[in-house]
């Protein structure tokens, strides 16, 4: 087993002190760029790997933090996952990715495996049917928590996400601008605070507007399950000339079965997603979406789980970023068949 190199053989080699050394592996920010740049230049040289498991038993801490999604399904959550890691990069921690499948019991095992781990704090987005009890548990066990994207209890922890009710009035007045009356809602199955949020944005905007529902369609969280909709959607006594849907990955996949209905998206029924995630470009045709900034909640709820790793007792905060409309040929209309 080859010899790992210590903090002093690079002190040694840079000409500089251990502390000095010790400070630039730990991204300090009290030493000098042309010195950082030196012993980071050494520490590759030399091929240094910091020993994690010593620094854990002298600061009480595994420098990793949890983070719990309940699918993987929808990129949005990679994006997320990217500005979770973004953050926690900078303050040296390393990130553990878990999935629930929107799964309690599995979401349990997660956390007890977390804790076994050491983790230092968890990112939740909460699996459905998540008993608001978790979180007095988890205060119990002295694991920090955000929640994110989802929430469950009465504020009670910090949250960050962004702001539905708003993203979906943006679409749905999109579509009424566009001239659209009756429009449908495409929804995920799993009851939780994002299915109610953007249900309420929903039919808020529709009063407001004095527009109508075509009814609300659910669907499989899966790109078959959300073509399949198509179907239901055309069905429907009084079929719609537009779809909101809960988020791309349901819009992508209902673009899909109405093509093979003989539907054309765009031109015989108006589609919009929510999220704008990076694919919403190529589908086709391009679909309007309404921009979430997964990666800029990611680096949101990091911060915010940074800030509650120093300060343990603070009151809560949230961060509930602002949403974006962004138009694209999925909503044009051009003919009404229905």
């Amino acid at each position: 087993m080859l010899k790992k190199v210590t903090l002093d053989e690079v002190a040694r080699a840079a000409g500089v002190s251990r502390a000095t050394v010790s400070l630039v592996v730990r991204s300090s920010p009290l030493v000098a760029d042309q010195t950082r740049r030196k012993v980071q230049q050494v520490l590759e040289d030399m091929d240094y790997v910091r020993d994690i498991g010593a620094a854990r038993l002298r600061n009480n801490s595994s420098r990793t933090v949890g983070i719990i999604v309940p699918n993987l399904v929808n990129s949005f959550f990679t994006e997320f996952l990217s500005g979770v890691e973004q953050v926690m990069c900078e303050d040296d921690r390393v990130v553990l990715l878990a999935n629930s499948h929107d799964n309690t019991e599995r979401q349990n095992g997660i956390l007890q495996r977390f804790r076994g781990h050491g983790v230092d704090g968890v990112i939740l987005c909460p699996a459905e049917g998540t008993n608001p009890a978790l979180l007095a548990r988890m205060r119990q066990w002295r694991m920090p928590v955000v929640q994110s994207l989802r929430e469950v209890g009465d504020r009670v922890t910090d949250y960050a996400g962004a702001d539905y009710i708003e993203g979906v009035g943006l679409a749905v007045r999109h579509l009424i601008d566009m001239g659209h009356r009756r429009i449908a809602f495409l929804s995920v199955k799993a009851r939780t605070s994002a299915r109610e949020e953007r249900l309420a944005g929903f039919f808020k905007v529709l009063k407001e507007t004095n527009a109508e529902s075509a009814g609300i369609v659910e669907a499989d969280l899966t790109w078959e399950g959300a073509a399949q909709s198509a179907r239901d959607l055309l069905d429907l006594s009084d079929p719609p000339s537009a779809v909101l849907c809960f988020n791309d990955v349901l819009a992508a996949g209902l673009m899909l079965g109405l093509r093979r209905m003989n539907c054309e998206p765009g031109r015989d029924m108006a589609v919009v997603g929510l999220d704008d995630l990076a694919f919403s470009q190529l589908t086709y045709p391009p679909l309007t979406s309404v921009a979430m900034q997964p990666e800029k909640i990611g680096n949101a709820a990091a911060r915010l789980l940074t800030r509650r790793l120093r300060e343990a007792y603070a009151a809560p905060e949230r961060s509930v970023l602002p949403p974006r409309l962004v138009i694209r040929a999925s909503s044009q209309r051009q003919s009404l068949h229905f």
